[in-house]
């Protein structure tokens, strides 16, 4: 890794940090550049702006959904398979993916404060996996109850069930103000007993949706 790389990805680790306990709006590039003892001029260097670093986190998302989707579509043999996929993606996530998500998370409340560019990208997210979950139905649309006419809809309705359920994870309710969890409790959950029983509640579920 050259050190240009090196920069660039330790900038872009401490942003997400920062998302993660302060929230998006709240992160400055005066500050990022203090934690990291960098010079502004250096930021700019690799990112023209804060909306220019953002894009940058939400291309390393979609390249990870990308990556998610065309397993689940090509990797699967039938709908139990795929939901034991996404199962196992949960359960197995990376440190790091973790990181990412709990960060995607936080972007859920800041949206109102996202350029155009990169409003765009959290829709394109969003039809990634709503696609793929369209194109799993079609696949399989012989073995599960639901109508060719319905799969636009079935299939938004189980992208909202996973979002929301990954949310879910991420937000603190025993706090008195609206707030996330911290990395490390997020990493906590993720490997827990519980979240394994709840992902099989939610697989339960849909299979009873679809069948």
């Amino acid at each position: 890794m050259n050190s240009d790389i090196d920069k660039k990805y330790l900038i872009l680790e401490k942003a997400k940090d920062m998302i993660i306990t302060e929230g998006y709006s709240s992160l400055s590039i005066s500050k990022l550049t203090s934690e990291l003892d960098i010079s502004k001029g250096s930021f700019y260097t690799y990112f023209p702006s804060k909306d220019n670093m953002l894009s940058a986190i939400l291309d390393e998302y979609i390249e990870k959904i990308k990556i998610f989707t065309n397993n689940l579509i090509n990797k699967n043999n039938n709908i139990d398979e795929c939901l034991d996929y996404y199962m196992n993606s949960v359960l197995n996530l990376t440190d790091e993916e973790l990181k990412l998500e709990l960060v995607m998370a936080n972007f859920k409340r800041n949206y109102e404060v996202f350029n155009e560019e990169n409003f765009t990208k959290v829709k394109e997210i969003a039809y990634i996996i709503i696609d793929a979950t369209k194109e799993i139905l079609h696949k399989y649309i012989n073995d599960i109850k639901i109508e060719k006419k319905d799969i636009e809809k079935c299939s938004k309705m189980l992208f909202s069930i996973g979002e929301i359920f990954i949310l879910m994870q991420s937000v603190d309710f025993n706090s008195k103000k609206f707030s996330f969890k911290t990395l490390e409790e997020v990493k906590k959950l993720y490997r827990s007993e519980e979240m394994k029983e709840n992902l099989k509640f939610i697989k339960k579920s849909i299979k009873k949706i679809l069948y």
